[in-house]
C-alpha cells in the first residue's frame, strides 16, 4: 500500500523533487480481503470509547499520513518545542485500503498503533457512525479554536468538530498535459474521448470518481439514488471497455503525469500545483460540470495510546506560521486563513525566485479559492451505510474488471 516508510526528515529535498521522483506503487483495485474487512466492520454495533480525563503526555506520537503531505520542518520543530518524539508514517495511498487495515483492529476493539490518522471527510463520517474515533477535548485546542477557518467549523461529516480537525482541504478535478493532449481539457466528459485512449487516469477513490461521473451526467451526488449510481457505473464501464482508461490510481497518478504516460487524469489540486513548477505544460481545471471540494481531517482512532500528545500536535499545526510552512510545501487549502498573509509577508522578504513562488501560491485560487471557484464546487455529503455499500459495490465491479 503506497509508501510505508517512517519519515526521518534528513534529506534536503523539495516536494517537487519527490513528486518528480515517482514510484510509490499504484492501486489497480481493492483486493477481496479489503472488501471482506469492510463488510466485517459494517456489521458491528456502534460504540465509542470515551476517555475522561485524558492520560498525561507520553512524549511520543505515531501519525499515519498520505505521502508528501507535510513540510520538512514541522515535525522536527514540534519535537524540539515540545519534547514529543514523532513517528510519522506515510502509509496512506487510498482511503478504503487504509480503512480496511485499521478496521481489522478497531472491529476487534484493539488499538490501531496510530495516535492520529488522516482519512478523508467521508471516512470520518463512517468512523463516527461506528464509534471508532476518540472525542476531542477542545479545551486543549485553543490555537485551533482561534484560527480555524469558519467554513470548516461544524462540518456535516463531524458536527461540532467533535472528533476531528481539518488538516488540509482540496479540489478533485482534471489534470492534463497541454502538449500531449493537444488541446485544453475543460469537461469531465472529455475523459471518454477516444483521442486519449490508453492515456486517461481515473482515481481508485470511489467517492471522487463516482461523484464526478454523476456530475457529468447532470446528477447532484448529494441527492443521488442507487439508480443514479448505477448510471454512473454504466458510464464508467463504457470508458473502460473502450480502452480509454490506462488505469485506476491512488496518489501515484502523479507518476503517470510526470512520465507522460497519462495525458489526462482525475487529479487533486495541490499535487498539480507543484508539478506545474517543473512542467508548465501541466494544467489543472475544475470541470465545466463542477468539481468536488473535500477535507482531509486528522482524527484520533479509538484506543489510541497517546491521545494527549495527539492533541498537542493538533494545536501546534494551527499556529499561522506553522500552517504557512505546511502550505508552502503541500499546496493545498489551509484550514488557517491567516496563512495567506504570512506567505505574502515572507514573499516580500525573499529573493526573486522564492518570492515569485510564494506570490503564485498566495494568489492561486486552488490554494485560496475565491467566490467564483467555490461556486463551481460540490462538497461531499455523508453517505448512509446502505448508500456507501451500494455505491462501492457498483464501483468495485468497474475497477476490478
Amino acid at each position: 500500500m503506497g509508501d510505508a516508510r517512517d519519515t526521518r526528515w534528513s534529506r534536503p529535498l523539495t516536494r517537487r523533487d519527490l513528486l518528480r521522483g515517482a514510484g510509490r506503487g499504484g492501486l489497480a483495485g481493492l483486493a477481496a480481503s479489503i472488501l471482506a474487512a469492510c463488510g466485517i466492520e459494517s456489521s458491528r454495533p456502534e460504540r465509542r470509547r470515551e476517555r475522561e480525563p485524558l492520560p498525561p503526555l507520553a512524549m511520543e506520537l505515531v501519525i499515519a499520513q498520505w505521502p508528501l503531505y507535510i513540510d520538512r520542518k514541522t515535525i522536527p520543530n514540534f519535537t524540539e518545542d515540545t519534547g514529543i518524539d514523532v513517528r510519522y508514517k506515510e502509509v496512506i495511498s487510498d482511503n478504503q485500503e487504509f480503512f480496511a487495515v485499521v478496521s481489522q483492529a478497531l472491529s476487534a476493539d484493539q488499538a490501531t498503533g496510530y495516535d492520529l490518522i488522516a482519512l478523508s471527510d467521508w471516512v470520518v463520517a463512517k468512523m463516527n457512525r461506528l464509534g471508532w474515533l476518540e472525542s476531542l477535548d477542545h479545551s486543549l485546542l485553543p490555537t485551533v479554536q482561534a484560527n480555524l477557518r469558519d467554513s470548516y467549523r461544524d462540518p456535516s461529516y463531524d458536527p461540532g468538530n467533535a472528533h476531528s480537525v481539518p488538516w488540509q482541504g482540496g479540489i478533485t478535478g482534471i489534470a492534463y498535459n497541454t502538449e500531449l493532449a493537444g488541446r485544453r481539457v475543460t469537461s469531465f466528459a472529455e475523459l471518454w474521448d477516444e483521442a486519449f485512449a490508453g492515456h486517461v487516469g481515473m482515481l481508485t477513490e470511489m467517492i471522487d470518481t463516482m461523484s464526478l461521473t454523476m456530475l457529468s451526467l447532470g446528477i447532484d451526488p448529494a441527492t443521488a439514488t442507487l439508480d443514479d449510481a448505477a448510471r454512473a457505473q454504466e458510464r464508467l464501464n463504457e470508458q473502460r471497455e473502450a480502452g480509454i482508461v490506462r488505469g485506476y490510481y491512488g496518489n501515484d497518478y502523479i507518476d503517470g503525469l510526470a512520465r507522460g504516460d497519462l495525458w489526462v487524469s482525475m487529479a487533486w489540486s495541490g499535487d498539480v500545483f507543484f508539478l506545474q513548477q517543473e512542467n508548465p505544460s501541466l494544467e489543472f481545471t475544475i470541470p465545466d460540470e463542477g468539481g468536488v471540494s473535500w477535507v482531509t481531517p486528522l482524527e484520533i482512532p479509538a484506543g489510541a495510546e497517546h491521545p494527549r500528545d495527539a492533541h498537542a500536535f493538533l494545536d501546534y499545526v494551527y499556529d499561522p506560521d506553522v500552517a504557512a510552512d505546511i502550505t508552502s510545501w503541500v499546496g493545498y487549502i489551509s484550514p488557517v486563513p491567516a496563512v495567506r498573509d504570512v506567505l505574502l509577508e515572507r514573499a516580500a522578504k525573499s529573493k526573486a525566485g522564492r518570492r515569485a513562488y510564494l506570490e503564485a501560491l498566495a494568489s492561486s485560487p486552488l490554494v485560496f479559492p475565491d467566490d467564483e471557484t467555490l461556486g463551481r464546487l460540490y462538497a461531499y455529503e455523508p453517505l448512509t451505510e446502505e448508500q456507501e455499500q451500494g455505491w462501492n459495490d457498483l464501483f468495485q465491479e468497474v475497477v476490478q474488471s
